[in-house]
């Protein structure tokens, strides 16, 4: 077993240690019954993960250059024959 992967009893007796260890930024995988059920990670983890990403679109209508005529509409053209 890695040594970061925890039995469910045991992470509940050693808690504010596994909080510390993934403060740190190592994630803690916890066990119940030998299978992995939850992880513990840091709030800077967390964040990354939940983070909505910008868009495309969005990067490009907050580029600097926003007096440029960019054009983002589809082409509506069907696409190229291809022989296989």
């Amino acid at each position: 077993m890695e040594e970061n992967t925890w039995q469910l009893q045991n992470a509940k007796a050693h808690f504010s240690h596994l909080v510390k260890l993934a403060e740190k930024g190592e994630p803690i995988t916890i066990t119940r019954s030998g299978s992995e059920v939850a992880v513990l990670i840091s709030v800077k983890s967390y964040d990354q993960l939940t983070t909505k990403k910008t868009s495309l679109l969005d990067c490009f209508l907050s580029a600097p250059y926003q007096d440029l005529d960019l054009d983002f509409s589809r082409s509506k053209e069907l696409p190229r024959d291809i022989d296989l």
